[in-house]
């Protein structure tokens, strides 16, 4: 069963830079995380072995958005734990879908991690020219 997850950072980051800290905090081997055209292209025991990210990127806003999917549990609290714990090691603010509300997939309400510890909710800003959230 693969879990599927979206973290968005206010800051651009490399994929180096985000698959170094991935592994480190989804606690699997570096060569576990991999672009999603390369997850593709492994064969089905890897798949299953392995955490595929697809990065978007933008010039405004929350200029890093990664669209995941994995074998490991990112979901809930622990996607919280996990975007908490990226916002400390960029120094930039980390978003997430909002779990605490059962909206579904895609309701337009985040949480937001600072990199000093708070927290705070926010909507996404309606008809911007970059995503983005207030």
């Amino acid at each position: 069963m693969f879990e599927n997850f979206e973290i968005s950072f206010m800051d651009s980051l490399s994929w180096d830079e985000l698959r170094t800290a991935l592994s480190k905090h989804l606690r699997t081997p570096i060569e576990n995380v991999v672009m999603l055209g390369d997850w593709l292209d492994l064969p089905p025991k890897r798949q299953v072995e392995s955490t595929s990210l697809d990065i978007f990127r933008q010039e405004g806003g929350y200029r890093t958005l990664v669209d995941g999917t994995s074998p490991l549990i990112v979901h809930g609290e622990k996607l919280g734990f996990l975007a908490a714990a990226l916002a400390v090691e960029f120094s930039t603010s980390v978003a997430v879908g909002d779990y605490t509300h059962d909206c579904g997939y895609s309701c337009g309400r985040f949480i937001v991690y600072q990199p000093d510890g708070r927290t705070f909710s926010a909507v996404e800003k309606p008809d911007c020219e970059f995503w983005g959230l207030e």
